[in-house]
């Protein structure tokens, strides 16, 4: 039989057979190349002036076909060893062993472009739910310009594509079911910052359904996470009032609002969509009151703020939102709603006054 048809068939053979293992197909190739480098040194070692180390060399050049010539066999035992261990058993086993080298690093990239594998990730982001490619990529843009999250991954979650239509640094993709624990433990949730939880799409009449109940897995997985939510149809804000969401946004509700607020007053939207952005301009930001708090009103305090081109629009305490503060003072627990080019804390904000 040629040679080169023995080591195909004997590499297809190999693969065929996983039970084999790449354990021993590594066993076998180590016992190749130490078989050679012994035969090699007991023969021809005192001639060549090699040590043991300098056996191995040549046993290793040789079966990965590089054959440098520094070391070669020149008696009967070195060259039936060579023929033996490189030519007959080691050639094939080399192959077989770069053939499955090959094959586990093209699985494992596939795996990643299917979101099959484990996302290594830390302190990152989720996207749960794929509405639209579009609807998506902005979302990833503006977290990424986000200068706390610049650098972060974000783990894409959904069983809506096969595959992610784009590539973007640090976005990673798990494939899978938003219902299912396994799922988000495949996303690393335990090591996530963040749960962005989007609908299914925009016209899907079941998708707050879906999304409140993804929001309480992930709750039930991991309950000191963050989870921001979008509910379609406020009819359906029952469904996120009895899971623990930090935050419910009303999209379609928002739209409308602005709409109608644009026919009346025009440039509100463009001024909206510049403070709500993190790609351009001052954005909004906010700030928790968790320190000393000044014997002064807020009204004071946004006056002088002004002046360090730090505006405050309102006070959002418990389930009110004040924006009209003249004399309300802080109390811890209170969340200040600024725009500032600068993200900002209660304590910087006090030093800027």
């Amino acid at each position: 039989m040629p040679i080169t048809l023995y080591l195909i068939r004997l590499y297809r053979t190999i693969r065929t057979h996983r039970r084999l293992g790449f354990g021993l197909i590594l066993g076998m190739l180590l016992l190749s190349v130490l078989g050679n480098a012994a035969c090699f040194y007991a023969f021809d070692g005192r001639r060549a002036g090699a040590s043991f180390g300098d056996a191995v060399w040549y046993s290793v050049i040789s079966i990965t076909t590089i054959g440098y010539g520094d070391y070669y066999a020149t008696s009967t035992g070195a060259r039936l060893g060579t023929l033996v261990f490189i030519v007959l058993f080691g050639l094939g086993i080399f192959t077989a062993f770069l053939g499955m080298v090959i094959d586990a690093v093209t699985d494992l990239a596939l795996r990643g472009q299917f979101g099959m594998h484990m996302a290594i990730a830390s302190n990152h982001s989720l996207i749960v739910n794929f509405p639209s490619e579009a609807r998506v990529r902005r979302l990833i843009d503006e977290l990424h310009s986000d200068p706390d999250r610049k650098k972060r991954e974000i783990v894409i979650i959904t069983d809506q594509v096969e595959r992610l239509p784009f590539e973007m640094p640090n976005v990673l993709f798990v494939h899978g079911s938003p219902l299912l624990a396994e799922t988000y433990r495949r996303a690393a949730v335990e090591k996530a910052e963040l749960a962005i939880v989007l609908p299914t799409a925009s016209d899907d009449p079941n998708s707050d359904a879906v999304v409140s109940s993804a929001v309480s897995v992930i709750d039930s997985i991991r309950p000191d996470i963050r989870i921001v939510a979008e509910c379609l149809d406020e009819k359906h804000a029952l469904l996120f009032e009895a899971v623990h969401c930090d935050a419910v946004v009303h999209g379609t509700k928002i739209t409308d609002h602005l709409l109608v607020q644009e026919v009346s007053d025009p440039g509100v939207a463009q001024m909206v969509d510049v403070i709500t952005s993190n790609v351009r301009g001052a954005t909004l930001e906010s700030a928790l009151v968790d320190a000393d708090l000044p014997k002064v009103t807020y009204s004071s305090l946004a006056k002088s703020l002004l002046d360090a081109d730090v505006n405050v629009l309102c006070i959002n305490r418990g389930q009110t939102g004040h924006t009209s503060f003249k004399d309300l003072h802080p109390q811890k627990g209170d969340r200040v709603i600024y725009i500032s080019p600068t993200r900002l804390t209660w304590n910087q904000l006090l030093n800027r006054t």
